[in-house]
Order: C-alpha cells, then sequence, then structure tokens
C-alpha cells in the first residue's frame, strides 16, 4: 500500500513540474503507472476490485459501473468481466485518433487499450481510457487533465479479476443485457454525443449497460 501512495504521490509531483500543454508529460505518466510491478487494491466490486487513490471518492457503484469525484470532476468506470473471461479482443476505433489533442496505444505484457484526449469546447477535454477490459470517461478542465489521467490509469492498472466468481455469475447468468445508453452529465453545448455504448472488446454481439443516474 505504501509503494502504491508513493508512486501517486510521484505521478502528482511530475503534474506540478512540467507545462500542461506538454503532452510528454502524459507519456510519462502513463508509462511509469503501467512499469509499476506492484498491485495493490483497497476497494471490491462484483467479480473484481482496484485500488481507489488517495482523494478519489466513490459517489456510485452498481456492478459493473462506478463513478468517482475527485477535484470536481467525475471519473465513470466500466469494467467489462464477460470480455474478460472469454478473452475477446480489443476492437481499435481508429476514429478515435483522428483529430485528438493526445492519442496513444497501450501495449503492456499482453494488455492493450488506447488513450484518447480530444478538445471539446471552452477548454474542457473529454478523457477516454480503454485498457484491461475496462473504460474510464470522463470531461475535465486542461489544468486538471494530468492529475485525472494519473488517477485513472491508477485504477485501470489495478483492476484485478477474480476468476471463480465471475464464472459463476455467468454460470447463474447473472449478467443479462439491457438495451440502454449509459449516460453521463457532460459539460453544456458539448461538440461531441457521450451517451454511447461502452463494451468495445465484444467482436460478435454488443455489450450494454443499465443507465447511470444524472447528477
Amino acid at each position: 500500500m505504501k509503494k502504491v501512495f508513493i508512486l501517486s504521490l510521484i505521478l502528482l509531483l511530475c503534474v506540478g513540474c512540467t507545462r500542461i500543454d506538454n503532452t510528454d508529460n502524459y507519456d510519462i505518466i502513463v508509462n511509469s503507472t503501467l512499469k509499476s510491478s506492484q498491485k495493490f487494491v483497497n476497494t471490491a466490486s462484483l467479480g473484481y476490485k482496484y485500488y481507489l487513490p488517495l482523494g478519489v471518492s466513490k459517489v456510485y457503484d452498481k456492478d459493473y459501473n462506478q463513478k468517482f469525484k475527485t477535484d470536481n470532476v467525475y471519473i465513470y468506470l466500466y469494467v467489462d468481466v464477460v470480455s474478460y473471461y472469454y478473452h475477446n479482443n480489443l476492437n481499435f476505433n481508429e476514429e478515435d485518433s483522428v483529430d485528438s489533442y493526445y492519442y496513444h496505444k497501450i501495449n503492456n505484457s499482453g494488455k492493450v487499450g488506447y488513450i484518447k484526449i480530444a478538445e471539446e469546447k471552452d477548454d474542457i477535454y473529454f478523457i477516454k481510457i480503454v485498457y484491461n477490459y475496462a473504460k474510464v470517461e470522463t470531461y475535465v478542465p486542461k489544468t486538471k487533465i494530468d492529475t485525472i489521467l494519473a488517477n485513472s490509469m491508477i485504477i485501470l492498472n489495478s483492476i484485478d479479476y477474480n476468476d471463480n466468481l465471475i464464472k459463476k455469475i455467468l454460470d447463474d447468468e447473472y449478467f443479462s443485457s439491457v438495451d440502454k445508453e449509459y449516460k453521463i452529465k457532460k459539460p453544456e453545448d458539448a461538440k461531441s454525443k457521450f451517451s454511447e455504448y461502452l463494451s468495445e472488446y465484444v467482436q460478435d454481439e454488443e455489450s450494454v449497460i443499465p443507465d447511470l443516474p444524472e447528477y
């Protein structure tokens, strides 16, 4: 636990020592997180557990969907345990790399994913991270990109799946698809459509999830 705190502190210190508009800093944050061999968890959910960094609070938790708050920014997490269990390959959406402020493909010991940061409007940026059979999405001011990226990567990289429990859930047909969209609050007049189906791993059929409440 101490080493995770130290890693978090180092990442946040990097944030304070570099220019906000230097996207090389994002590479430092991502690579530092992925290189960490120490995996600690402090929060459990249905079929998985993860590490919630200091200063990040959980405000919503429903099976495979969590909503966090830190520094007046909401972070939305969706975990795809079905795709994890069946080892479905990630379908990269090449359109995500177009017109991005920052785009980074992840390949870490066979775990693949990507990070997209896109400018929306009035200095608001959309962050989307797909990694470790999970997805994070958020809207954030430019001045907070570094800290939100660091916290999001720590959460995603720490996710530890419980194979036995997931198998039981699937055997009991606990997981059922519901034809609804994932809805989260976005800045007024934002350019992009933010309601979307979250599962990008399933190749043969789409997985969709229950609505999250608006705050």
